[in-house]
């Protein structure tokens, strides 16, 4: 039976929130309106379509999402690090759309993926008589969807004595025929309910029910990536205000900049008659004017070395002062702090720190990052459980049946700035304590293909290096052991000791001889 009032609340529940995510996008791109307190200068300037905005309410957005990448997956088998890696990362290149799913879940507060296996026809065999084995082709799974969705089109509800349980979801696209649009309802269960409505009507009461969709994930095919449970918010919500405070100050000083190129003028006069003085091209009355070439009249009253005006009928004149350019200034950089402390951002995102001359680098980023580094590894530990559950739906899709100790891991980025002279002094140090080299550049960020690129063909002189450095510190220490056997001390564990370390060393290097052949 359909779910027809479902899916109506669920609809209403999607347009109340979609004001929200369409303001979160206007604050990052900067097409929201500019604030006035009085009608009457807003119907004067907005005619003027002149943009001045300056956009600082993206960065608390950009400089959460710049730390958030995705670098390499692995699991515990090694089958299904392959599959997750070819079928899924790279088949739906979410070496770049995970990123685009990111920066939406910082910046709506939500964003969906939509999962969905891919099926085609089993290759048939041909029997002795030429015919195929059967009549209809066996559907095989070929690959496994995973694409971007926006919150505006779709929203997935919970329960609400249990807020991580999915209940249901919807989603709402328009046709392409005339006012026509479609929606599904996704069940927990895993039926998926389809609804349209007529050409000419797009209304909410308007749906109504088509038909069951089959639905081979079994389940809710959406997965939820947000900042906040059980829904997000915009990152840069704080910012909103401080950015129209900035728009405000801005838009006005520029706006009054062709009064301090060009001042407004005034003339006085005690005593003003027709005759002396009026609204002619200059005051005129009795004055002269000169005609161009093309006998216009013109003003003779032209600025130029050696000059004379002669402004008869007034008795002084001047110009009104321009608005100071300080008074706009000021209240503009307390703006930048206030955004800058509300959405917990260093103020040097928002501008140069002309203090600290210019922007900070090594142990002071890290320092001033605090924060920030603080907010974006929450950020990153809710979207490492969602990407995870998302890995995990592929896998069982493909696989139907998940072993119980399968372990998926996500490496991200290194949130911490590390200059990279830094990251690969550390990474040196860890390969003279004995840590592989594959794994130290692994650690400090590097994704796999890179390092296995760059060590293909020389792990051993790397591993001989490292020993042949161990020998050398053992050096003073094998010259006691010397001292020791003069003494008459059984040395034969000493001996098979330094006899397994020349053996390891000429070992790597006929090894190392073999791979070169």
């Amino acid at each position: 039976m359909p779910h027809k009032q479902v899916l109506r609340d669920s609809l209403k529940e999607l347009d109340k929130a979609k004001p929200g995510y369409v303001e979160a996008d206007k604050f990052y791109k900067g097409t929201f309106a500019e604030p006035f307190q009085s009608l009457v200068m807003q119907r004067l300037l907005v005619r003027k379509e002149v943009n001045y905005k300056a956009v600082l309410s993206s960065v608390p957005v950009d400089a959460v999402v710049e730390k958030l990448e995705i670098v390499d997956i692995q699991s515990s088998e090694e089958e299904v690090t392959t599959f997750l890696q070819d079928e899924v990362w790279k088949a739906n290149q979410l070496q770049f759309v995970h990123k685009t799913a990111i920066l939406a879940a910082e910046k709506f507060g939500d964003a969906y993926i939509f999962m969905w296996p891919e099926y085609d026809d089993a290759e048939q065999v041909v029997t002795e008589e030429g015919a195929p084995d059967a009549d209809e082709p066996e559907q095989v799974m070929t690959g496994i969807i995973a694409c971007y969705q926006s919150p505006m089109k779709v929203r997935v509800f919970y329960d609400d004595l249990n807020p991580s349980r999915k209940t249901h979801a919807v989603k709402r696209l328009k046709t392409g025929k005339g006012k026509q649009e479609r929606a599904w309802l996704y069940l927990d269960d895993g039926t998926i309910e389809m609804y349209e409505t007529p050409l000419n009507k797009c209304g909410i009461d308007d749906f109504e029910y088509i038909e069951d969709v089959d639905n081979p994930t079994e389940g809710i095919p959406f997965i939820h990536l947000r900042n906040d449970l059980p829904y997000g918010c915009p990152l840069h919500r704080n910012a909103y205000g401080p950015q129209n405070q900035i728009t405000k100050f801005l838009v006005n000083e520029v706006s009054g900049s062709d009064f301090n190129a060009f001042p407004q003028r005034y003339a006085l006069a005690k005593t003003r008659s027709a005759s002396t003085g009026g609204d002619d091209i200059d005051w005129s009355g009795g004055d002269e004017t000169i005609p161009d070439q093309d006998e216009n009249i013109v003003s003779k009253l032209v600025s130029g070395p050696g000059r004379i005006w002669d402004m008869s009928g007034f008795d002084s004149v001047g110009q009104f002062a321009s608005a100071d350019v300080e008074q706009y200034l000021k209240p503009l950089d307390k703006a930048v702090e206030l955004m800058a402390s509300a959405t917990n951002t260093p103020v040097y995102y928002f501008k140069a720190d002309s203090t600290g001359g210019g922007t900070p680098s090594g142990e002071s980023v890290r320092q001033r990052d605090a924060r920030l580094n603080t907010k974006t590894e929450w950020q990153q530990k809710l979207l490492d459980s969602q990407f995870d559950e998302m890995l995990n739906m592929a896998v069982d899709l493909a696989f139907g049946e998940v072993p119980d100790d399968l372990s998926i891991s996500i490496k991200w980025k290194p949130i911490e700035y590390v200059s990279e002279t830094e990251k690969l002094e550390l990474v040196q140090k860890k390969i003279d304590l004995g840590i592989p080299a594959a794994v130290a550049f692994a650690e400090a960020g590097y994704d796999e293909a890179t390092v296995e690129a760059w060590l293909m063909g020389k792990p051993n002189d790397t591993e001989l290096l490292r020993r042949v450095t161990l020998l050398n510190t053992m050096g003073d220490a094998v010259q006691k052991l010397g001292t020791a056997a003069a003494l008459g001390i059984d040395m034969s564990q000493a001996t098979e000791l330094i006899q397994d370390l020349f053996g390891d060393i000429a070992g790597l290097r006929e090894d190392n001889d073999e791979e070169g052949q």
